[in-house]
């Protein structure tokens, strides 16, 4: 899901923009606002060649453009020199104007290129696909001028574009960028990731060198998640030990004293499976203990006794799984960590925008992979000849489908270099996604896709942790990167837009 854009361009700029974008086409700034695109300067009132139009109050009736001397001004019949009072200047934009007439083509292209990008936002995400076209058409333009947009330029353009969540007109214009030089960065670092290697004749990934089978074999397994049951055994023991105390301490109040000795007991049995759970083997130790200091005073049955294993108690009490599967349940419903969701968003946009994958989802997930996945193997469909969608790189390969895992990895890959569990990011999103591939490759008699996908459930496990071992190896080799781009997260404030001036260093 893309987050919702906060973005800082207002109405005001859309008008500014207009403004300027009719300035720039040789239109004067009150036909722009007052009369049909076909008009090119306005006539003077007393003129016999054309209908007069009472322009709207905000404009002064008498203010034209000379269309033989484009940059002067005429008030009344006069020129601008002998006009008294600079608030008719202003009033009129006269200084604005000069001032934009003085900018050089690329100034002029990206304050143009701007303000149509405030306007797409401004209007929202219902009118962003057709809203880009005249934007995609001035980025076209500015590449076959050879002018290079400016950053200020392409971070609205990022973030008109993010309104659409549509991968393919957001790598249309990723594309036309690259081409026009202002970005260099996107997909810079799909040459770094290694492919998986090949294990088996029927294994197609990659190479056959032993070193890569060697840390194949040598990667740590995928951690385990059952966030679903954790959370479900906290609040069932949040809900009974609360009532139990609630109905000690209320209970007099409203005649239920004759619970009190059953609440105490579920009470006590909680307390004791805390103590036993967690303090098992020094339970243990000082039972052994006081048993042998005391040895020659227990009965001869007693004395051959040994201490029970751990390992043999039933529901696992004694190794901390109940009480820890309660504390990571607690912890996922009430601890709110901003800095950490901050660090897994970092890192998922980071690994999506070095691998060329046009999707910027701050939390990545399986259904919106697949997606991808399956729009890569379709033609582009651009109605009525407008061409704002570009062509995906086909992702129904090995390599591609390793990309994908490697971006629904890398936050996963973030936490876990960090923190001891896992709460912001979820492991199961990779596995959903080739479950999810899989359905879809029988649906759609894909063979390229059956080819790519794991056969088994051995090769799914070797996907998942090539795929979050290159992950975390792309983290850790571009550490300062990801943290800056983390903090400008933590800020609130951060779009999409800005995410790429991070990641291209502007």
């Amino acid at each position: 899901m893309i987050r919702k854009q906060q973005h800082r361009l207002g109405s005001g700029a859309v008008v500014v923009g207009m403004w300027l974008a009719s300035s720039f086409l040789a239109i004067p700034p009150a036909v722009a606002f007052m009369r049909p695109p076909s008009s090119y300067f306005l006539l003077p009132p007393e003129s016999t060649d054309a209908k007069h139009h009472d322009p709207p109050p905000a404009y002064n009736s008498h203010i034209f453009f000379d269309p033989f001397q484009r940059n002067r001004l005429v008030l009344n019949g006069k020129s601008d020199s002998e006009v008294e009072g600079g608030m008719i200047l202003a009033k009129n934009n006269y200084l604005l104007n000069m001032a934009f007439s003085s900018l050089d083509d690329k100034d002029k292209y990206d304050t143009v290129l701007t303000g149509l990008c405030a306007k797409v936002i401004d209007e929202g995400a219902s009118s962003a696909n057709q809203g880009l076209i005249d934007p995609i058409r001035l980025l076209e333009e500015m590449n076959s001028s050879r002018i290079v947009a400016g950053p200020r330029g392409i971070i609205s353009l990022i973030d008109a574009t993010a309104l659409t969540s549509d991968a393919r007109i957001m790598a249309k214009v990723l594309s036309l960028a690259i081409g026009n030089g202002a970005i260099s960065n996107y997909g810079s670092l799909q040459g770094t990731i290694d492919p998986i290697p090949q294990t088996s004749n029927s294994f197609t990934f990659g190479s056959n060198k032993k070193n890569q089978i060697d840390r194949m074999n040598n990667l740590p397994a995928v951690p385990d998640d059952d966030r679903a049951t954790e959370v479900t055994q906290a609040i069932t023991f949040t809900t009974v030990v609360g009532s139990c105390l609630a109905l000690n301490i209320f209970g007099g109040l409203f005649g239920l004293d004759d619970l009190t000795p059953w609440t105490n007991l579920i009470l006590g049995i909680a307390v004791t499976t805390f103590f036993v759970d967690n303090f098992f083997d020094v339970i243990v130790m000082g039972g052994s203990a006081v048993a042998k200091m005391n040895e020659d005073k227990l009965p001869e049955g007693a004395k051959n006794m040994n201490a029970p294993n751990k390992h043999d108690m039933p529901f696992g009490i004694g190794t901390g799984s109940i009480t820890g599967s309660i504390f990571r349940g607690l912890s996922r419903l009430f601890s709110v960590n901003t800095e950490r969701d901050c660090q897994c968003e970092a890192a998922a946009v980071f690994a999506a925008y070095s691998l060329g994958l046009p999707c910027f989802a701050f939390q990545p997930n399986a259904l919106e992979g697949a997606a991808l996945v399956v729009d890569s193997m379709k033609e582009p469909n651009n109605p009525d000849n407008i061409k704002t969608k570009g062509k995906l790189d086909n992702l129904a390969s090995d390599v591609g489908l390793l990309k994908v895992l490697i971006w629904l990895m890398a936050p996963v890959a973030m936490e876990i270099s960090k923190y001891p569990q896992l709460i912001s990011s979820d492991p199961r999103e990779a596995a959903g996604f080739l479950q999810r591939l899989a359905e879809k490759s029988r649906s759609l008699q894909s063979q390229e896709l059956c080819d790519a996908l794991p056969e088994d459930d051995a090769q799914i496990d070797q996907y998942l942790r090539w795929a979050l071992a290159e992950a975390d190896r792309l983290l850790r080799n571009n550490r300062k990167t990801v943290d800056t781009l983390s903090e400008a997260l933590a800020g609130g404030a951060a779009t999409v837009g800005d995410c790429v001036a991070v990641l291209e260093a502007w």
